[in-house]
């Protein structure tokens, strides 16, 4: 615990202490860093405000010092912006700070996975095993009251994004491959904002005509084309004081572009076939399985909507990395399906089980959810059959992941890698060396080289491994590198 309140640290050792923590405390960044050279820490609660410091200063000191700690920072309510930068520069997550101690010290037990009596001697709940995952019982779920499901520190830090802007009412964009469940995590945007009670409309824009959806999107005036005998009204308009959800947005034409982009400007539409605009206000939330980055340098979306539109970005990680998580989808499922046809279909075999989890999904969590309704449809004697779920469950190999595409991800096929991470020569090294350490040195030449490719920009690069900016910032004070030496080797 990082607190210059010494009466807030003596409290909340206290909690602690009583539900089973082992825990140290520092009233500034100096006692912090002994403290971490000294022992191991499963977690740092930090202050941000520490007297005259900054505690996320501390960020690149404990990362350097224990980079598998997970740290949690605690804000003040209302502190987005502080809580947004601290978790893209490597936190773990956030704690608003009520004043009070009890509240701290179970919002860290509950993102900590806590339990006392099942934890180890770290007090932190064992990682799942998948040999035990057929034992779930369906009542022991922990769901997200709006459909997220998982405990993975992936979904977490989804979680996490969302509950820092339950107070704010800007437009977020959400990223991620087809089937993340992009819209879920829309309706959660809504259920926790201010805008709960309002309408909550979800369009694809890539699914529907252009001519249709500009009516859709804007409303259309009577007569304003041959089958338009009423007025409409359209979403803008229907959904002013609630969110609008605009699924696909990087499949809409340019031409509706501009008409969007003047919307967001001034928060009036203008219906079809009109010539006089209507005041809106309306939350847009849109999403894109697309690099909307790609599709602006390649002309096909504007530069200026863009911008428009990510005021806040929440990626979404696809299902293969976020293996843990699939037991208990799998059984949220079951027990959804159960409920639906009115079956009670036992929870799989830890062998079929073990089949889900090692698959590697690719039309992630909507494609593991109509497996699990196949199984249950089909099962006829209580139990879900392997090959009711995979129709190539048969197949030997069909469980094993596509080659990736990315080059960095096939170092022989790159250029920049090709000759230095997987020469022969280069492997007769790593061999020489114990495991954990070749790891390292392999980690430290790909973070290098995935740097060098995407010219030093952090976003670039943790979009092209497909993990977080801060994931990209834990690895780059793991192993001393700094934007100014990358700019030095880059000749920038």
């Amino acid at each position: 615990m990082v607190d210059d309140d010494p009466c807030l640290l003596e409290l909340l050792g206290a909690r602690f202490r009583a539900a089973g923590f082992e825990c140290d405390a520092a009233e500034c960044l100096a006692e912090a860093a002994e403290l971490l050279r000294r022992s191991r820490y499963d977690a740092v609660l930090l202050d941000v405000r520490l007297g005259d410091e900054d505690g996320l200063d501390a960020l690149p000191v404990i990362l350097r010092e224990s980079p598998t700690t997970r740290v949690f920072v605690m804000t003040a309510k209302g502190s987005i912006e502080v809580a947004v930068d601290a978790m893209e520069r490597g936190a773990t997550s956030f704690l608003v700070k009520t004043g009070d101690p009890a509240a701290l010290v179970e919002g860290l037990k509950a993102r900590l996975g806590f339990q006392a009596g099942v934890s180890g001697a770290s007090g932190v709940q064992s990682p799942l095993d998948v040999s035990q995952a057929g034992a779930f019982p369906h009542s022991n779920l922990r769901a997200c009251d709006f459909g997220l499901v998982g405990e993975s520190q992936a979904l977490q830090r989804v979680m996490d994004y969302v509950d820092i802007l339950r107070d704010v009412d800007s437009r977020v964009l959400i990223t991620g491959e087809s089937g993340t469940g992009k819209e879920v995590v829309a309706k959660a945007l809504h259920s926790t904002s201010a805008r709960a009670g309002k309408r909550f409309e979800a369009i694809n824009c890539g699914a529907i005509p252009e001519a249709l959806l500009e009516s859709e999107l804007f409303g259309h005036k009577r007569g304003a084309f041959t089958d338009a005998k009423t007025d409409h009204k359209g979403f803008f308009e229907t959904c002013s004081d609630g969110t609008l959800f605009l699924d696909e947005i990087g499949e809409m034409p340019l031409q509706l572009q501009v008409k969007l982009l003047r919307v967001l400007q001034e928060s009036r539409v203008t219906p079809v076939g009109s010539n006089q605009s209507i005041k809106v206000n309306t939350r847009v939330v849109a999403a894109t399985n697309r690099s909307l980055e790609e599709e602006v340098r390649k002309g096909r979306f504007r530069e200026d909507l863009y911008y428009r539109l990510s005021v806040l970005k929440i990626h979404l990680p696809p299902l293969r990395e976020r293996t843990s998580d699939i037991p208990l989808l799998v059984n949220h499922f079951l027990a959804m399906f159960n409920a639906r046809f009115g079956k009670n279909v036992e929870a799989p075999s830890r062998e079929i089980m073990a089949r889900l989890v090692a698959r590697p999904w690719p039309g992630n969590i909507r494609e593991l959810q109509n497996a699990v309704e196949r199984g249950v449809v089909l099962a006829r004697d209580g139990k879900l059959r392997i090959d009711h779920m995979i129709e190539d469950a048969g197949i030997p190999g069909a469980d094993t992941p596509a080659p990736l595409q990315n080059p960095l991800q096939n170092p022989l096929q790159n250029p920049i890698t090709a000759g230095t991470a997987v020469t022969a020569a280069a492997m007769v090294d790593y061999l020489a060396m114990p495991l954990s350490e070749a790891k390292e040195n392999f980690e430290k030449l790909y973070l290098r080289e995935l740097l060098k490719l995407s010219r030093g920009n952090i976003s670039e690069a943790a979009r092209m491994c497909g993990r977080y900016r801060a994931d990209i910032y834990r690895l780059m004070v793991k192993y001393g590198m700094t934007r100014e030496c990358l700019k030095e080797e880059l000749g920038a």
